[in-house]
């Protein structure tokens, strides 16, 4: 095998290294992303208000789906 295969097998493989770390960063963020919207979904939950709490009525109506 001569050195410009060699060269050129080492890019390749270099390359592929490079795409699987930004596969991984990339997937890193999505995960984070995912975690600061259930974060957010969690916190906006707790400061609704109940239905109960608005309603002082014999019945109550959810808006929950």
């Amino acid at each position: 095998m001569d050195s410009i295969s060699i060269a050129g097998s080492l890019l390749l493989m270099r390359a592929g290294q490079t795409q699987q770390a930004l596969s991984t960063t990339m997937m890193k963020q999505a995960a984070d992303q995912q975690n600061q919207m259930a974060n957010l979904l969690a916190q906006n939950v707790q400061q609704s208000p109940r239905p109960s709490a608005i309603s002082d009525s014999g019945f109550n109506f959810s808006t929950y789906a």
